[in-house]
């Protein structure tokens, strides 16, 4: 398993951890690949009976690699359907998860996010869509998992702004399950993750199997929808302004030309 995704089990929760700090736990293909072995080694495993996703360091996950986008080959059809399938593996999984959203999840690190049965946060703790920042329509199911929590005119809102979405305000709409005290982010996750180990485990594997059968049997149509059109967003004018200007250090110029739709 590739040393940017680290696993350990304790007394029946098993954490995951996005481990690359250096960069904000940036995400690129082989992470996700990685990712969703060890949701996948973890549903199988009778030892473990709770999983909690977090990042190390400061941030939960920025989401995809700006740098490597500044090669233009990074976004693609398949990198698309990777992380839906990603995100996906979250909500397959028999056994709860829990994200531990320490400082900001933003793009594919929100999908990612969105994608856990669970969400415990701080009141600094955001969550942000952050996919119109760089022109590009989203990945990891995030349109379609938002719109399952906080329905369509609010997904409109937070996908075409990316106003980011910080603790009380998470657990307003529903995003946040709880929210924890600044500095205590670990200690609660963990309690509510024993909450969780005392609950018939069986009966909520039936109810996630259920919620998957049932609210997401067209989540694989929605995926390709989405991988087609990051496909396109990722070869257009607006995207190749975004991270221009992102590693430029300025405001990025859009729709100074007419950007391919077909």
């Amino acid at each position: 398993m590739d040393q940017h995704i680290k696993q350990s089990i304790q007394d029946g929760i098993a954490q995951i951890v996005m481990d690359r700090p250096a960069s904000n736990n940036a995400l690129d293909a082989q992470m996700f690949r990685d990712l969703i072995a060890a949701v996948e080694h973890c549903d199988t495993d009778e030892a473990v009976k709770v999983i909690i996703l977090t990042g190390a360091g400061r941030n939960f996950s920025a989401g995809g690699d700006i740098k490597e986008m500044a090669t233009f080959s990074f976004i693609s059809y398949e990198l698309s359907m990777l992380t839906g399938q990603a995100s996906l593996a979250l909500r397959k999984c028999r056994k709860p998860v829990i994200a531990m959203v320490n400082g900001t999840a933003a793009g594919a690190g929100c999908g990612l996010a969105l994608g856990a049965d669970f969400r415990i946060m701080t009141e600094g703790s955001c969550l942000l869509t952050a996919f119109s920042n760089v022109a590009l329509p989203g990945d990891t199911g995030c349109i379609y998992h938002l719109h399952q929590i906080v329905g369509l005119a609010k997904t409109i809102e937070l996908m075409a702004l990316s106003t980011p979405v910080y603790g009380e305000e998470a657990l307003r709409l529903g995003l946040a399950t709880r929210i924890a005290p600044e500095g205590k982010l670990e200690e609660e996750t963990r309690a509510f993750a024993i909450q969780l180990l005392r609950r018939p485990l069986g009966a909520v594997a039936m109810q996630k199997q259920l919620y998957y059968e049932v609210f997401y049997r067209d989540y694989m149509a929605y995926s390709r929808i989405e991988a087609e059109n990051l496909g396109k967003a990722g070869a257009s004018p607006d995207h190749r302004e975004a991270v221009t200007a992102f590693l430029e250090r300025r405001e990025p110029s859009f729709n100074q030309k007419e950007t391919e739709t077909k």
